[in-house]
């Protein structure tokens, strides 16, 4: 597999940035096992997320510590912000690897600010970054994390899964809210790299030859076929959710359906986001 990358560039960092439920772990999967590609012992780093936001600075706290060698790594990463932009360039520096990159979802609620001083860090490193952002229905995407939820706590019953999804709308926690707020998320990769210099995309199209060679254009690696069948993370359910919880997660994710659409006026939303046309469209 040829690589993209010539001697005067040390490669590609992809900044995953969400949105969660939105395909990521896919994603990583499809990438991590190419020839050209490393990212390293994790998908999800959650280094910069607990360095820069204090929503999720329990990451960089003792209790997400255990002495598996995993979190021992991660633990020392964070130790010295310098170590985790030497760390994906030392993986850059591996023959025959072109693509490194960290997905973390909650990335999305990173600040402009921070996103500019990554984004500089690897420039200094003449590393490439190209920021990722997946957006996926807003309300099938809280329905989805949410059934999540409820199946790692073994409730998997539609009462359960209704009841979560009620407590979820009326409570807006801030940590959901964050990763969820597409507007802000788009706002700041259009400031820190310019939104052409990014790959935004819809899980709703992910799993398509077009998007994905797209996706691999602008990571600058030649395409290479994924696994379209492959599952990962997906959870299913035949549970008919109500019109008037759906109503108010309507109303909860409008402004990032409104953004979206703004954003992206040439995109079909009514196609792609059938549920949000429905319930935030209005």
């Amino acid at each position: 597999m040829a690589s993209n990358k010539n001697s005067n560039d040390a490669g590609t960092f992809l900044l995953g940035v969400g949105a969660q439920k939105a395909g990521t772990s896919w994603l990583h999967k499809q990438l991590n096992q190419r020839n050209d590609a490393h990212f390293g012992f994790l998908k999800e780093y959650h280094i910069q997320d607990a360095l820069n936001l204090k929503a999720f600075a329990n990451y960089g706290q003792g209790k997400y510590w255990n002495l598996g060698p995993r979190s021992l790594r991660r633990r020392w990463l964070m130790g010295d912000p310098s170590r985790y932009y030497n760390y994906f360039q030392g993986l850059l520096q591996r023959p025959g690897i072109a693509l490194t990159g960290d997905i973390t979802p909650s990335y999305a609620a990173i600040p402009a600010s921070s996103l500019c001083s990554i984004r500089e860090q690897f420039d200094q490193r003449n590393i490439q970054v190209c920021p990722v952002f997946l957006m996926r229905d807003p309300i099938e995407r809280l329905i989805s994390k949410q059934r999540m939820k409820c199946r790692k706590s073994g409730k998997n019953d539609a009462a359960s899964e209704i009841a979560a999804l009620r407590h979820l709308a009326a409570s807006r926690p801030r940590g959901a809210t964050l990763r969820g707020d597409y507007a802000h998320t788009l706002n700041n990769l259009e400031t820190a790299f310019g939104l052409a210099n990014c790959f935004i995309g819809f899980y709703e199209t992910l799993f398509t030859p077009d998007t994905f060679c797209s996706l691999c254009t602008t990571l600058r690696i030649p395409y290479t076929e994924p696994n379209w069948d492959e599952q990962v993370n997906r959870s299913r359910t035949a549970t008919t959710i109500p019109d008037d919880l759906l109503e108010e997660l309507g109303r909860w994710q409008a402004g990032s359906y409104t953004a979206v659409q703004q954003r992206f006026p040439d995109a079909d939303l009514s196609r792609l986001w059938p549920t949000a046309h429905r319930w935030c469209g209005n």
